[in-house]
């Protein structure tokens, strides 16, 4: 669904992204792993291209149609979604208004207010409060609801469990396995590996800019070498 092919990105001179190449195909998870600094949100930008940085080498296809170039706007109505990091809501606009900015309530195919509502009852509860007056949680859960509304086929997840309580990352991963039950794709960017490691069906770790190792899920939950040399955790 998603090919990413050799793309090198730059913030002005800085080369950034050496010749990444990944893929997400339908229905699939892939969480996109690499310490602080290595590259990860770049390739999010990149995919979406949000400049900075600018994509001069390589290609990004999207069932089979190339998307460099295209503005953010038109790669998001081919049925790409972005949760961006750090949510990026608006203070002054409520939960509803959120969603309904995207897509009007009375529109009644796709994903809805309502249907997102059950998705998230928390929002369903919350539904007249302001972006500034949510919980950490709750934000991130807008933030999803949200990039549902132009009924993506793909979902671009930048760092979803980012200052999350416990209890509420366990919330986010049955969110993001009940979505990929319901056929869309993700790739997910995070640096909580135990998180990832519990959605995810492929992993692409990222180092300085470059892919240094893919595996499926299970066979890097069982190769703490290999992890502890690339992302230092074990």
């Amino acid at each position: 669904m998603l090919d990413v092919r050799e793309i090198h990105s730059f913030y002005g001179d800085a080369h950034v992204l050496h010749g990444v190449s990944l893929s997400v195909a339908k229905g699939e998870v892939r969480a996109l792993l690499g310490r602080n600094g290595m590259g990860k949100t770049t390739l999010i930008r990149s995919i979406m291209n949000l400049t900075p940085p600018q994509v001069r080498a390589g290609d990004i296809t999207f069932k089979g149609e190339s998307l460099r170039g295209r503005p953010s706007n038109e790669i998001a109505r081919r049925g790409i979604a972005i949760v961006p990091q750090g949510r990026r809501l608006f203070p002054s606009l409520t939960v509803t208004e959120h969603l309904t900015v995207l897509k009007p309530a009375s529109v009644t195919t796709g994903w809805t207010v309502a249907k997102a509502f059950e998705l998230f009852p928390r929002l369903a509860e919350r539904r007249d409060h302001y972006g500034n007056q949510l919980s950490g949680g709750e934000r991130q859960m807008l933030a999803a609801a949200r990039a549902l509304m132009i009924d993506p086929e793909l979902i671009l997840m930048d760092e979803p469990s980012e200052g999350l309580a416990p209890v509420m990352v366990q919330h986010l991963e049955s969110i993001i396995l009940e979505l990929k039950a319901a056929g869309l794709s993700i790739l997910l960017v995070e640096q909580n590996l135990f998180s990832a490691l519990a959605v995810a069906d492929q992993v692409t770790v990222l180092e300085g800019g470059r892919v240094v190792y893919e595996a499926d899920a299970q066979s890097v939950a069982h190769d703490p070498g290999r992890l502890n040399r690339h992302l230092g955790v074990c």
